[in-house]
């Protein structure tokens, strides 16, 4: 087995085993930046907002459900530029994914009739940033690492195979991330630096422990 092969192997596992403890134990929810890092490991989808290109809506605001997956609080995507998110990015890189508790199912706080995705209790993170497409090898290859072992239908669209993706031209992208917003419970919402976000790991350490 070769080292690359190996270091996929252990990442598919690490990466399985804290997803499933990361779904069961969410931090208190007066650690902010945890419980961000503890949504974006137990989510696997969002809404990617970017500045519209469209005839008719250009400069307006335009969102699209998009996969993802994280490594160490990292977001990465398979995407192909005939997304018109992706023709978007082509002007302007600057993007906001959101995600919800909502997306659990399972909450009561989230749940209508008694709570609802609007109840603060209901988390919803805002996360703002620019997209870059992912140049370096071994960042790719845990890209689609993880990609793979959240979406594993990505691997039939050709998102690691050019050969295979049917002229969509699939290539993997990451978050440059700049701020994100949290809210969590009432009292509004949580501002949250990166350096917070990325270094939440002493309070949240189950959270993505992916072998180097």
């Amino acid at each position: 087995m070769t080292a690359t092969v190996k270091k996929s192997f252990f990442l598919v596992i690490a990466f399985m085993v804290s997803k499933v403890i990361a779904e069961g134990s969410p931090p208190p929810i007066s650690e902010k930046a945890a419980y961000a890092r503890w949504l974006v490991s137990s989510l696997s989808w969002g809404t990617l907002s970017t500045i519209s290109t469209m005839d008719g809506l250009s400069g307006a605001p335009f969102g699209n459900p998009v996969s993802f997956a994280d490594n160490f609080g990292n977001i990465y995507f398979c995407v192909s530029p005939l997304d018109q998110s992706i023709q978007d990015l082509e002007s302007d890189d600057r993007v906001a994914l959101s995600v919800s508790a909502a997306q659990f199912g399972n909450i009561t706080s989230c749940l209508v009739p008694d709570g609802d995705p609007e109840n603060p209790p209901c988390a919803r993170l805002a996360i703002s940033a620019t997209f870059a497409n992912i140049t370096d090898a071994d960042e790719w290859q845990t890209a689609k690492t993880v990609l793979y072992a959240k979406h594993p239908a990505f691997n039939n669209y050709g998102c690691f195979d050019s050969s295979n993706d049917n002229g969509h031209n699939f290539f993997l992208a990451k978050l440059n991330i700049l701020q994100l917003w949290l809210i969590d419970i009432y009292g509004g919402a949580a501002i949250i630096s990166p350096s917070e976000y990325f270094n939440s790991s002493s309070s949240l350490n189950y959270v993505n422990r992916v072998i180097s």
